[in-house]
């Protein structure tokens, strides 16, 4: 017995397209070490300062999320606006502080400055049909005419129109 052929595979056709992606650098440190420093800082050692310290850490982390365009903008609406001298307030913090820290780690990257090009593959649609395709009739079936729109029935050329 011969051995069987492979089947054949179709290929797929793709083409380049390029996108905008917003690409920022890599952050400098973890989450961990935001985390460490913010809580040195803090007036107060007890468990509730160390979970509004893991919100801001939170925050701060989501100021670089690269799937979510939505959650990016609140976490940097929060971190440079009002809402954080709020939360900073609760533990003794200075706001200040808080967004020089996000900055020097690169969580804080502009966000105008690191949209670039990339390529993309897409797959290439096969071309439609130029005639469509329509269920044939069969000779038993007779042409179907509508009465009810004059304009799918015009008049034959030799007669006049009334008004």
């Amino acid at each position: 017995m011969s051995p069987t052929p492979k089947r054949a595979r179709a290929r797929k056709a793709y083409r380049t397209e390029w996108v905008q992606r917003w690409m920022p650098p890599k952050p400098l440190v973890g989450t961990p070490i935001i985390e460490r420093v913010l809580n040195r800082h803090t007036v107060i050692d007890c468990p509730e300062s160390r979970l509004v310290v893991a919100v801001l850490a939170r925050a701060i982390v989501d100021c670089l999320c690269l799937t979510n365009r939505r959650l990016r903008r609140e976490a940097r609406r929060f971190v440079l606006g009002r809402g954080l001298e709020f939360w900073c307030g609760l533990v003794g913090l200075q706001p200040d502080f808080v967004r020089a820290i996000a900055r020097k780690a690169g969580y804080l990257a502009d966000e105008k400055a690191h949209w670039r090009k990339v390529p993309v593959k897409a797959p290439v649609k096969a071309p439609a049909s130029s005639t469509p395709s329509e269920p044939a009739a069969s000779s038993q079936s007779a042409p179907v005419h509508s009465a009810a729109c004059p304009a799918q029935n015009p008049t034959p050329q030799g007669e006049p129109i009334h008004a």
